[in-house]
């Protein structure tokens, strides 16, 4: 279950199932707490608009000292819609916030070191939360619609189980606030290459118009992944209908912040 959590000005939101564990310091933040203006107000983590870079700098310090985390050390990435997955180390931390992001295309990050504070950018794209609770692995996804037909969220967890040596019983996942089906009309070119990667469950016509669901796309990932059913958490937020408290790029074309997904071991 994700939980809305109040700190001062700020709110965010943790999963129930993470939170459990004590191995983690998480969160996804909302538009609430900030201090940009206009239709970035409030809390935008956009680097690349015309938000003053200041602004978006204080946001980073705001949301990640609500999380208990230090924003100099995040690891940002540079979501291209690919499906290339980093292991980040200590040599990772602070890119992206406190100098130049040096990578080319990372749309996930995973990481077995403590301290080391991930972090993704959304605004209507699926955020996807990875801990293995036995062994301390964690990543983090950025999901939209490329991304999952790429199937990004199964390659994180079969790249945790290679490398780290996870079991699919041991990995939490969770999908965040994200476009849900009512909202998310697609060409008929768009809904073919789902249908023909997932099936037809996950392409269904408003009247004339196809609507994709990405979430139910990712959870057929998880399961052909080995993921228990018990260990998958779909927030069940659409940021498009709640684009009051969360931004959506479809609701407002393209005007708006971005919201961050944070995740670290401790």
């Amino acid at each position: 279950m994700f939980r809305l959590n109040k700190k001062g000005n700020v709110s965010y939101y943790t999963i129930s199932s993470f939170e459990s564990t004590g191995l983690v310091k998480h969160g996804f933040s909302t538009r609430e707490g900030g201090v940009s203006s206009g239709c970035y107000s409030s809390m935008n983590l956009r680097f690349n608009c015309d938000d003053a870079r200041n602004n978006v700098l204080r946001n980073y310090e705001i949301i990640s000292s609500a999380l208990g985390m230090d924003y100099k050390r995040l690891v940002l990435t540079k979501q291209v819609h690919e499906d290339v997955i980093h292991t980040a180390t200590e040599s990772d931390c602070g890119n992206g916030i406190t100098r130049e992001n040096a990578f080319k295309s990372v749309d996930a990050l995973i990481t077995a070191e403590r301290n080391i504070p991930l972090a993704a950018l959304f605004a209507d794209c699926v955020p996807l939360f990875f801990l293995d609770k036995k062994l301390g692995v964690i990543a983090l996804a950025h999901s939209g619609w490329k991304g999952t037909v790429k199937r990004i969220g199964q390659k994180t967890i079969e790249k945790m189980k290679r490398d780290c040596g996870s079991r699919p019983e041991n990995i939490l996942t969770a999908i965040g606030p994200s476009i849900r089906e009512d909202h998310f009309e697609v060409g008929d070119g768009v809904a073919d290459i789902f249908i023909k990667e997932f099936g037809g469950e996950v392409a269904v016509k408003y009247g004339e118009k196809y609507h994709v669901n990405m979430q139910k796309a990712i959870k057929i990932q998880f399961h052909e992944a080995g993921i228990p059913e018990a260990n998958i958490d779909d927030s069940g937020i659409c940021t498009y209908c709640m684009s009051d408290l969360l931004f959506s790029h479809r609701q407002t074309n393209g005007r708006r912040g971005n919201l961050g997904a944070f995740l670290q071991l401790v």
